[in-house]
Formats: C-alpha cells, structure tokens, sequence
C-alpha cells in the first residue's frame, strides 16, 4: 500500500469513528469536498501540513494516519456514513 493510499483509508477510518460525513470533514478541515474524496482515494499527493491538518481535526497522532492494519480496517466500510445521520 502506498503512503497516499494510507493516508487516504486512515482518514476514511477516522471520519467514520468521528461519524462525519465528507462534507462536514470538509467543514472542519476547510478542505473542499472533493478533495476530501481524493484524499480518501489515495490519490491526493498531501503535504506535511495537510497531514498534519487532517490528524489535528481527529484529535490523533500524525503517524496514525499511516497505519496499515487500520486502512486494512478502511477497506470494508461502506462508500457512505448516511447511516449515521440522524434520523
């Protein structure tokens, strides 16, 4: 797995335990919704700064963003939290 794909399953992970949904990520974070996307997708090439960002908004360690047992985790949540709305 590469680092992007790291990031981007991690942040995934941690937004579901937040119960966020990209827009509301994309609130706190100040990121533009489709970019949380990408970054979810392993395809946003993140600064240090960003990363840092995105650690500091789940109130975690930056180096917990490249854990691969909890991306492996990422993998089987679903493509939406819409569970999580209240209803």
């Amino acid at each position: 797995m590469t680092s992007m794909e790291l990031i981007g399953l991690n942040t995934k992970w941690y937004r579901y335990q937040n119960k966020l949904t990209q827009e509301q990520f994309a609130n706190i974070t100040k990121f533009k919704m489709a970019y949380i996307s990408t970054i979810e997708n392993g395809d946003a090439n993140l600064t240090c700064k960003n990363i840092d960002l995105i650690a500091k908004s789940f109130n975690i360690k930056a180096e917990l963003l490249f854990n691969e047992e909890t991306a492996i985790k990422a993998k089987n949540l679903p493509n939406r939290v819409d569970m999580y709305k209240a209803k």
